[in-house]
């Protein structure tokens, strides 16, 4: 049960072609220069996102050149955005730094060509909130390991195993499927040998072009036993397939998933729990999951190697009534017992 999201598409491969060609230079000086700060997945958004923007202003703009653009211009194209593509405040927010980024590389960069030329959109495009297009799955422990044990019923081994990888590290899917078998020892461990480390480094997101490299925690009973259960599997089918690598789960034929592999699986999951489902949701999970059981918010930002409380504030989806607060058991039994006059009523 995917979750809908309204889409309506403007850019096409004729209008791309037909985008003023002063723009398309423009575009690619921006790309070059920041191919060499971001990773490969954000420039392919940067030009997806710069491709809306272009075709648009073949389509309502005449095709004008970025540079004589007119802040009525740029603030119609927001207002479109918002109310035809029906974006979100993120998808918004996503744009506007995008066209003020590719605003501000004109500046620094080709102030000798354009010297008049000044960033519009900070004036021209207001701030709007984030707020979410879609309804957000919070999961809680019944329905994950229901999830669990009815794969396992359907002999559906790695994917089970595959679920309490998510459920046990809040890694994204590109960073799930980099965890190698080699990178999991069952003694290397951490925060009291209840989470298990990767022995080595892997590539999560990050500023720069490699991203930023780290190790990973995962909670050790929860992940174990079944990654136990499906190694002998693995070298079975690996065996067959005469493959050797050390991807820990693995196509029909042997070779590495890949994270479409993944959003197979999450779709098959979604039938099972008639409920809509995503791979960030797992993100969620573990975060509210471990402030159900009383972790602080200082121990979670630790496990998921945070910089800050700001991404706990995010990924937490228990309301502070709900949290298992240790003020609760001082206060039972306190209120009424102050000393104090006693309550009377007369008949």
């Amino acid at each position: 049960m995917a979750r809908k999201t309204f889409r309506k598409i403007i850019t096409s491969p004729e209008i791309i072609e037909k985008i003023n060609s002063k723009n398309k230079k423009l575009i690619n000086q921006f790309l070059r220069k920041k191919n060499a700060q971001c990773s490969d997945v954000t420039i392919v958004n940067y030009q997806s996102d710069l491709n809306i923007y272009f075709c648009y202003n073949y389509l309502y703009n005449d095709n004008k050149f970025f540079i004589d653009t007119k802040k009525i211009e740029l603030a119609e194209f927001f207002d479109y955005g918002l109310l035809d593509l029906k974006w979100s405040g993120n998808r918004y927010s996503r744009m506007r730094s995008l066209m003020s980024s590719f605003s501000d590389f004109i500046e620094d960069y080709l102030d000798e060509d354009y010297p008049e030329f000044k960033n519009l959109t900070k004036k021209a495009v207001p701030k709007v909130p984030k707020t979410p297009v879609r309804k957000k799955t919070v999961l809680l422990p019944e329905k994950v390991y229901e999830l669990r044990d009815a794969l396992l019923e359907q002999n559906k081994l790695q994917q089970a195993t595959y679920l309490m990888l998510l459920a046990a590290s809040g890694a994204r899917i590109s960073e799930s499927i980099i965890i190698g078998v080699d990178l999991i020892d069952e003694s290397h461990t951490a925060f009291g040998d209840l989470f298990l480390e990767t022995t080595d480094d892997i590539k999560t997101k990050g500023h720069g072009k490699k991203g930023t490299m780290m190790s990973r925690y995962i909670i050790k009973d929860v992940f174990l036993p079944l990654f136990k259960l499906w190694l002998p599997e693995r070298v079975r089918i690996m065996k067959e397939k005469n493959k050797d690598h050390n991807s820990m789960f693995i196509k029909s034929n042997g070779e590495p998933v890949k994270v479409s592999t993944v959003n197979s699986w999450i779709r098959q999951w979604e039938k099972i729990l008639d409920m809509d489902l995503y791979a960030h949701c797992f993100r969620h999970f573990i975060v509210s999951d471990l402030t159900r059981k009383g972790c602080s918010s200082d121990f979670i930002v630790a496990v998921m190697k945070w910089k800050s409380a700001d991404m706990y504030n995010i990924y937490n989806d228990i309301e502070d009534k709900d949290r298992n607060w240790k003020e609760i058991s001082k206060l039972k039994g306190i209120f009424g017992q102050e000393k104090g006059d006693e309550i009377s009523i007369d008949n």
